[in-house]
């Protein structure tokens, strides 16, 4: 069963025992307190009692000698009667206000003021009787001694009656200084007793937090380190949930674990890790299907152990750089496989400097290669094995029209007109070929030179007039001049596609709007359709050779005009892109032309190009036909 104090509750607890500790001190230390000041206080009244007692005691001293001695003694002795009679009268009234709250003296004292009383007034009325009638030198009548004497037995009487009692009480009750004495040894004994239970208390609540930290330092080291963790807490307070959550984070970590493990044996590329030198640390299973070697034979062996001896060198140039580079580095490598064949791969790693690994997934591309080249062969036998033959038939068939071999028949006629058109035709197909190798291939340079975009763009639609006239489509051409740096040939050329683009899939009656502006050192000029938009999933494939947006229309052209339109600006420094008119309803700010402000009345696409004012600078390290192959776009 687990405990059921959390640590607020304890922190409550020790805080109440505390707390009460203290106010039962204080109760107690209140009560010593308050009897000690009635001590203190009776032992002041009893002082000022006795001391009364010997003041009136002293002051009918006097008078007991005033009744008693001759005038000329009197005196001598200097003791004034009335004097004497006057302060006897205050004490008195002292006296009784101090006996009436001490029982113990009261009686006595009550027999003390009797006879006080009685013999004060027995003076006075003596002294009121001498007056005038007897010289000063008389002492009270005779008749008045035996009263005072009386009187003054009783008084001493009680005098000794009242001291009697004082002595007894102080001998029964503690003096000042032991009841000081004790309330400083309770003071001591109660901060003693207060320090033991607050150390106590301390040392029990920190005993009952130690161990249950102690195992959770113990369990986030195990975690860290991906092992066991130790039996969990039977606490049913914060040390316990968080030992819940650290054994459900293992669990959800191995949990984890486990499925990348699957993922990477399980998976149809070769993953794998190096170290810093190119060293294999691990290999999942897929190294066996795809180069025959078990993957406990890579332990020991370096990447250049299984790339070919003419890519050896490049291997460890490889692992060089993706160490060097913080974000994922591509390459391409051919290994040699268990058989003795070689493969083509292409290698993804990236640097973890935290484990001082390079993490590699290595696909196989050799067919992807084959293919490739099967392609570039194809291409290559069209450009240069047809290019010649056709034009040795264009030619032959333009004599032909102008009756090199005399008048042709109406049908002839035709016939020829209709095979020069595809003539035609193909010989444009084959020079987009050319030109789009030679661009692939790097091969093509740029003949710089200051021009104005607004003539390059006319040109282009002068080409084109007959065209657009043919599918009725109107042309907007933009005004003024924009000097830029630029293959004027070349640039003539990607414009050219981008309209014929436009064209065609503007449709009947349909409009085409070209459009320009510098920003900054930057040359934009965008070509709008009213056509139907190319899909967002395409916008970046329909730049690749071969690729056309999918329409509901016959499909015209090589599919080669886009990719030769990007190749070139690209080798300009520039970027083209396409984009919905549709997209831009939300964003005026991006497009060149207006664009309305339904977003369901904007049809069409835009393809926007964006080129440096002074021309291309340094080459990047990616050339234009690389990352066209990689998918860069």
């Amino acid at each position: 069963m687990r405990f059921s104090l959390n640590l607020v509750s304890r922190t409550i607890i020790l805080t109440v025992l505390l707390v009460a500790g203290q106010l039962s001190f204080i109760l107690v230390l209140s009560d010593v307190l308050r009897t000690s000041q009635a001590k203190i206080e009776k032992q002041w009244r009893s002082e000022n009692l006795i001391r009364l007692t010997f003041s009136i005691c002293r002051s009918f001293s006097e008078l007991i000698l005033f009744a008693h001695l001759p005038g000329q003694l009197l005196e001598a002795v200097n003791v004034d009667g009335p004097a004497a009679v006057n302060k006897a009268k205050r004490d008195m009234e002292l006296l009784h206000s101090l006996a009436a709250e001490d029982p113990l003296k009261r009686d006595a004292v009550v027999k003390l003021l009797a006879s006080a009383t009685v013999l004060t007034r027995t003076i006075d009325i003596a002294l009121h009787e001498q007056d005038h009638r007897l010289p000063p030198s008389f002492a009270v009548p005779f008749g008045y001694r035996k009263i005072v004497n009386d009187n003054a037995k009783i008084f001493l009487n009680s005098v000794e009656e009242i001291v009697a009692i004082e002595k007894k009480q102080h001998t029964e009750e503690p003096s000042q200084a032991s009841v000081f004495s004790t309330l400083t040894a309770l003071l001591v004994f109660a901060v003693l007793i207060s320090v033991a239970v607050a150390v106590v208390l301390g040392f029990a609540y920190a005993v009952s937090i130690r161990r249950p930290l102690k195992h959770l330092s113990a369990n986030a080291r195990l975690l860290s380190a991906q092992k066991e963790l130790l039996p969990q807490l039977r606490q049913n307070d914060e040390f316990g949930r968080l030992d819940d959550i650290l054994h459900a984070t293992a669990r959800e970590i191995e949990r984890t674990l486990i499925q990348e493990r699957e993922t990477i044996d399980n998976a149809a590329d070769l993953i794998c890790a190096l170290d810093e030198n190119g060293s294999f640390i691990s290999v999942n299973p897929f190294a066996q299907k795809m180069l025959g070697f078990d993957p406990s034979m890579f332990s020991g062996l370096n990447l250049h152990d299984i790339a070919v001896a003419e890519d050896s060198l490049l291997a460890d140039e490889y692992v060089r750089s993706a160490i060097q580079s913080s974000d994922v580095r591509q390459f391409e490598l051919r290994l040699k496989c268990s058989d003795g064949s070689v493969i083509d791969t292409r290698w993804s790693c990236l640097w973890s400097q935290a484990e001082r690994k390079i993490f590699c997934v290595v696909r196989d591309v050799t067919e992807e290669k084959k293919i490739e080249q099967l392609k570039q062969d194809f291409a290559n036998m069209i450009s240069h094995d047809l290019r010649s033959p056709l034009m040795a038939m264009g030619n032959s068939l333009t004599l032909l029209k102008a009756g090199a071999k005399g008048e042709l028949p109406e049908d002839a006629r035709k016939r020829i007109d209709l095979s020069a058109r595809n003539v035609e035709k193909l010989i444009v197909l084959v020079n987009d070929l050319l030109d789009f190798q030679k661009l692939k291939a790097g091969k093509m340079e740029l003949l710089l030179e200051e021009a104005s975009l607004q003539a390059i763009i006319k040109d282009a639609s002068d080409l084109l007039e007959e065209t657009a006239r043919e599918k009725n489509v109107a042309l907007e051409l933009p005004d003024g001049e924009i000097i830029l740096r630029c293959d004027k040939n070349k640039l003539l050329q990607a414009a050219v596609n981008l309209i014929s683009n436009a064209i065609k899939f503007s449709g009947e009656n349909g409009k085409v709007t070209v459009a320009a502006r510098a920003q900054g050192d930057r040359v934009i000029f965008s070509v709008t359709d009213t056509g139907p938009g190319v899909p967002a999933d395409f916008q970046r494939k329909i730049f690749e050779p071969f690729e056309q947006a999918p329409s509901g229309k016959k499909s015209e052209g090589t599919g080669l005009g886009l990719a030769i339109c990007k190749l070139v600006v690209e080798a300009h420094g520039g970027t083209v892109r396409a984009e919905n008119l549709a997209d831009l309803a939300t964003d005026h700010s991006a497009a060149l032309v207006s664009v309305p402000a339904s977003e369901s009345a904007a049809r069409g696409s835009v393809f926007t190009v964006e080129l440096p004012k002074e021309g291309p600078g340094e080459p990047s390290e990616i050339s234009p036909a690389e990352r066209l192959k990689e998918g860069n776009v």
